[in-house]
């Protein structure tokens, strides 16, 4: 052991013996010894000053050591005599006469009538706690006729200055090799409890919550410099007293009383809000003291903040705005400024349209519009997802919920939006026992996950949508109309692409440039003919149709051919469905020609699928793209029309 690990001892005594006895014992090579010859009313101001110098124990011999011992404690290691060693010294103090004094710190010596006995002597006990105690009762049992006192070196001493005679009391080496070991056993212990307290300390100043410790009486063993920010309080002031007035409030003491933990405690202190976990230790079933966590309310925000700022990475961000919505009909007008209206609020937003006019991009364009902007935008599409994986989905499910759950389980989407935007696409084809959770996320803002326990609030906009008279599916008892009415508080209606001919030209313009960066065009005749086209897929379609347009042209600025074969085909896979172009005139049919049409119609969407998918090996994706519709639409009208999957 190098000089820099060595222990680190001091001899306190008034016994030269002694000290001599213990510098012949010491291993060198683990330990350093100081030694100190001092009056017992010197000793303990001389420890005291050692300790703080860095001594790791101190060694004291007789009344001495056993001042200290009781003064400080565990950093000293008494050198006790034995009775063999005061069995020793009596058989040199009976050569004096057979009336002897032993004394002895603080307490009488046990079972000296045996010594009496033994050698045929009479023993006075010398009790003492003060030098100046000692001295008056050896004076006075010298005074009495005591031929000889037995006791330690200063014994020695004052029986000497009287005129009289006086043994010392020599511990053996086995007591002082003894000592020593307890010494070394004793630095050695208090290093590692040093190094586990720094460990802990370090710990508990790296995290970044506060933490007190209490013990069994309510006194505070630890406090980390988190929770004295917290509270206010200075740490050496704190560690070793009662909790103080402004800790007491935080509920501590009643899991102390009671043994219950208390999780997620918010309390005011001050003028902050603190979330406090409290838990109690317990110890062969025994509760010994309290350990509390706390953590300011605002830097829990912060994380939940930091949370979103990491979903958005995710792409849970709105990318359009309503300024990009481009129309010249006034039914897109009026619609655009009643939406710049709506997203000033936080009311719920249902939007009703056909399948490809742009309501997704317009409830972005909301969200951007709103307070929530820099929020989530989160999308879901309602009937894309089976109802057990929509739910866990929409509410997020604890680990364990079921089979195959996520270990540590799953934040839904609702929690993932929370201070944003959540869409619902296609809200009329939620099942109804999600509908009853919707309605109490928009009534209660709060949810509880799938097989969770807890109540999880959150700050939601809903913006919903559909294909579907939401108003006819409430009428035919296929959804719940409480939830319709707090979904449609404020409602937007997007014109199908044919009721809007006008806006063609330039959303034509806008996919042209979108898709060749404005080196592909299309000649007015061609423009005409778009116009006239029906568009069951409405912007969607239109998209598409460009895009196929675009990449067929290769190296050609425009082709006039090209564009009208895309649009027969257009017509052809949408024969009976709209897809013709829109006469100057019609003749009104009749009801039972309308029917007769209606049926002809869905046997023939019947028949285009199936043929479609036969051809694609059942692939829905390129059976839909064959088709012209999205692969939601495909499923929904495979559903629909019990066409096998």
């Amino acid at each position: 052991m190098n000089s820099f690990n060595k222990f680190k001892f001091a001899f306190i005594s008034n016994s030269p013996e002694l000290a001599e006895l213990v510098r012949l014992h010491v291993d060198t090579s683990t330990e350093e010894v100081i030694i100190k010859l001092a009056t017992m009313e010197e000793a303990l101001p001389i420890a005291q000053k050692l300790l703080d110098e860095g001594v790791e124990v101190i060694l004291g011999g007789g009344g001495t050591g056993s001042l200290l011992l009781h003064t400080l404690g565990q950093p000293v290691v008494k050198i006790a005599r034995t009775h063999l060693d005061i069995l020793r010294a009596l058989i040199k103090a009976k050569d004096y006469g057979s009336d002897i004094a032993l004394t002895s710190f603080s307490r009488p010596t046990y079972g000296v009538e045996v010594f009496e006995e033994l050698f045929s002597i009479k023993i006075r006990q010398i009790i003492f706690k003060s030098t100046e105690e000692l001295i008056r009762e050896i004076t006075a049992a010298v005074k009495d006729g005591i031929s000889c006192v037995v006791g330690g070196s200063i014994c020695r001493k004052i029986v000497t200055s009287l005129g009289s005679n006086g043994v010392f009391v020599i511990p053996s080496t086995e007591v002082v090799l003894q000592a020593l070991q307890e010494a070394r056993a004793i630095a050695a212990s208090r290093r590692k409890e040093k190094e586990d307290t720094e460990q802990l300390k370090t710990i508990l100043e790296t995290i970044k919550v506060g933490v007190i410790v209490i013990d069994n009486e309510g006194k505070i063993k630890i406090f980390n410099q988190m929770a004295s920010d917290i509270f206010g309080l200075e740490l050496p002031k704190a560690v070793g007293h009662p909790l103080p007035e402004v800790i007491k409030g935080t509920g501590l003491l009643k899991v102390l009383n009671t043994g219950e933990p208390e999780i997620d405690q918010i309390r005011r202190v001050g003028n902050i809000d603190i979330v406090i976990n409290s838990l109690p230790i317990k110890v062969d079933g025994r509760t010994k003291g309290c350990v509390a966590t706390f953590k300011e309310a605002v830097h829990i925000q912060n994380i939940d903040r930091r949370l979103r700022e990491k979903l958005y990475v995710k792409g849970f961000v709105a990318k359009y705005t309503i300024d990009q919505i481009k129309s010249k009909s006034s039914q897109m007008v009026q619609l655009l400024h009643k939406a710049r209206q709506y997203a000033k609020t936080d009311e719920t937003i249902l939007i009703q349209g056909e399948t490809g006019t742009g309501k997704e991009i317009l409830a972005q364009g909301l969200h951007n519009l709103s307070r929530r902007k820099g929020n989530p935008f989160v999308a879901l599409n309602c009937s894309a997802l089976p109802e057990s994986l929509l739910e866990s989905e929409l509410f997020g499910y604890e680990e364990g919920a079921f089979t195959g759950a996520r270990k540590g389980g799953k934040i839904g989407l609702f929690e993932m939006a929370n201070g944003g935007t959540i869409f619902l696409d296609e809200i009329a084809d939620i099942p109804s026992n999600l509908q009853v959770r919707l309605l109490r996320v928009l009534e209660e803002k709060e949810l509880m996950r799938v097989g969770g326990d807890r109540i999880v609030p959150v700050d939601v906009r809903i913006i919903s949508s559909t294909y579907k008279d939401l108003s006819k599916e409430v009428r035919m008892g296929k959804f719940r109309m409480d939830l319709y009415f707090r979904l449609a508080v404020l409602t937007l209606h997007i014109p199908p692409l044919r009721e809007r001919p006008d806006d063609i030209p330039g959303l034509v313009q806008d996919l042209l440039h979108l898709y060749s960066q404005g080196s592909k065009t299309i000649s007015a005749a061609m423009l005409q003919q778009l116009s006239r086209y029906h568009w069951p897929g409405n912007i969607r379609e239109l998209d598409s149709l460009i895009k196929r347009y675009v990449i067929l042209l290769d190296k050609a600025k425009a082709d006039d051919n090209l564009l009208s074969g895309l649009l027969e085909d257009l017509r052809k896979s949408h024969l009976g469905l709209g897809g013709e172009e829109r006469p100057a005139v019609l003749d009104k049919p009749t009801m039972s020609a309308a029917k007769s049409l209606k049926a002809q119609l869905e046997d023939l969407e019947k028949s285009l699928i199936r043929e479609a998918l036969s051809e694609c090996q059942f692939n829905k994706r390129k059976a839909a793209s064959r088709l012209g519709i999205s692969v939601n639409t495909l499923w929904r009208k495979m559903s629909s029309e019990d066409i096998s999957h």
